[in-house]
């Protein structure tokens, strides 16, 4: 790559094509020779930093160290969404001469981003090693990549800057906000069940030890549960409803679908299901409770089935981390020919080896390429068979751009009505077999296009089974960006009259199953914090 001119060099360029613009028009000797003097100086300039960029190469000037200081906290040294956090670097300078660096930037993804500024320049000395470090910040939760460093090598005036490039990964895993105040056990106790059964106060119609309230039967309520003499007495029908201490089972399905990944990274609507879906994970595994999360968009994405103790919010935490980096191919919109070309682009340039040739990748030798480096990384092998491709060349592919963190296109429709009925589906694995009933928290935001009907028969079901079913709306009006224009005001307010249209519809086909429809922002969460247990248990 060609050397980079300056301030100082652009001046000096300009001064010199006006200087020898003028010298021409007025005849005047002095004013040519003073150009070319200059714009030979420039010249000399130039052809004196061509070299730098191979000399550094040969003198072996390599990234050593790039790492994220581990601290004792909460988290155990993972980074928190909103938290400044520190990576340190270190440059080993093998030269016999001091060298500057300019313009350190890092390759940063989409969500993270520097809040200290990015360094201007550090000095090398010969033969040391130099550290320095960066402070960033996160704005969204998921597995962060950061790819390299971009620096300059200063020439001589410091008129041109040969750019260079350290391609290095990181990898930076960022958790949930919640994760900031949970300390998890470093061991499960064997008697952790029998201490924690029994710590949830739960309410439901019928039967039980403990009479809570006689009210009014509403859509829902099981025939089995009205108290026929309170009936009588009051010539309406009455319900009884009970409370007892059980160990709750409190299922989580989330929706990641593609209309719910609109905006930018921090301000999305998954963003915000991600922070509540863990937040009420937290509490109720805190309070002893069970908790399963399932993750759907058409099909169930993600499952982390129920249960118990802090040390399983690991789990729930890894399942919605992976609902960010999804490279599925029935989920992405990156065919096999768009992810050769991006897989071979980067390989290019970040690996310095590439498999094109005459205008033709060889993808035999891509994929050969891709398979050894997710053998040298040792991936995990319980998540070698979740990829789903239509070959075994597109499966390691994939695999590959997860593990490197490049992001795969999410499709923005789920076609047809697979959104309702992966929802249903999703919706019926939670409630199970058991019969005992359970706490179902969906986080949707009911877009897409899709029709209700399958949904509205397993709600039903889940009612007629006595299941406490909430479903929580989140609002996207709160996440818009600012509105600065009058365009972007009117479409904001276009789209926010959609959204209300749209929940009105839901609330309206929920109220006539006695499913409540809580509206939820990053600002006012639908469930207060000692009041988000109480709801999502309470059966109407």
């Amino acid at each position: 790559m060609l050397p980079l001119p300056t301030k100082p060099a652009l001046t000096m360029l300009a001064s010199a094509l006006l200087m020898l613009a003028l010298g021409i028009v007025t005849s005047s000797p002095l004013a040519v020779v003073l150009a070319n003097t200059l714009l030979w100086g420039l010249g000399s300039a130039l052809a004196l930093t061509l070299p730098i960029g191979a000399r550094l190469r040969a003198e072996r000037l390599e990234l050593a160290l790039w790492h994220v200081p581990s601290e004792p906290s909460a988290t155990r040294g993972a980074v928190v969404v909103g938290a400044t956090f520190e990576v340190h670097a270190s440059l080993r300078h093998r030269g016999t001469s001091t060298l500057q660096l300019c313009d350190l930037t890092p390759a940063l993804p989409a969500h993270l981003r520097c809040t200290r500024g990015l360094l201007a320049s550090v000095m090398l000395r010969a033969r040391a090693r130099t550290d320095f470090r960066f402070a960033l910040v996160a704005d969204a939760a998921g597995r962060a990549v950061i790819h390299g460093l971009s620096v300059t090598a200063s020439g001589p005036l410091d008129l041109f800057r040969a750019p260079l490039y350290f391609p290095i990964s990181l990898s930076v895993q960022v958790l949930p906000r919640a994760s900031a105040q949970t300390v998890p056990p470093a061991h499960a106790s064997a008697n952790l069940a029998a201490q924690q059964a029994g710590q949830t106060l739960r309410r439901r119609a019928g039967t039980g030890t403990d009479l809570r309230e006689l009210r009014e039967l509403q859509p829902g309520d099981a025939w089995k549960t009205i108290a026929w003499k309170a009936s009588a007495k009051s010539g309406r029908l009455m319900v009884r409803v009970v409370e007892s201490e059980v160990q709750e089972t409190l299922y989580i399905v989330l929706d990641v679908s593609g209309t719910m990944r609109g905006g930018e990274p921090g301000a999305r609507k998954l963003d915000h299901g991600i922070e509540l879906a863990a937040l009420l994970a937290r509490d109720a595994l805190a309070r002893g409770d069970r908790v399963g999360l399932l993750c759907v968009d058409g099909r169930i994405v993600r499952h982390a089935r129920a249960r118990e103790g802090l040390i399983h919010l690991s789990a729930i935490q890894q399942a919605l981390l992976a609902t960010t980096e999804v490279v599925d191919q029935d989920l992405t919109e990156c065919d096999d020919e768009e992810l050769v070309a991006m897989v071979a682009r980067y390989l290019r340039q970040q690996d310095g080896v590439d498999y094109a040739c005459d205008g033709t990748i060889d993808v035999d030798a891509l994929v050969q390429h891709a398979e050894t480096a997710l053998l040298a990384e040792r991936e995990p092998s319980d998540r070698t068979s979740e990829v789903k491709a239509s070959d075994r060349r597109g499966q390691i592919l994939r695999r590959f751009c997860r593990g490197r963190g490049l992001a795969l296109r999410y499709r923005a429709q789920t076609p047809g009505a697979a959104k309702g009925a992966g929802l249903a589906n999703a919706l019926q694995e939670a409630a199970g077999t058991s019969r005992v009933p359970r706490s179902i928290l969906l986080i949707s935001d009911f877009d897409g296009g899709f029709s209700l009907d399958a949904l509205h028969k397993t709600l039903r079901m889940l009612r007629v089974q006595q299941h406490a079913v909430t479903c929580i709306f989140p609002d996207a009006r709160s996440t818009l960006a600012h509105r600065d224009t009058a365009l972007t005001t009117d479409l904001a307010r276009v789209y926010g009259l959609g959204e209300e249209r749209r929940m009105r519809e839901v609330r309206s086909l929920l109220a006539k199953l006695g499913i409540p429809l809580l509206l939820s922002s990053p600002n006012r969460p639908a469930l207060g914090t000692r009041q988000r247990g109480a709801r999502a248990r309470h059966f109407a």
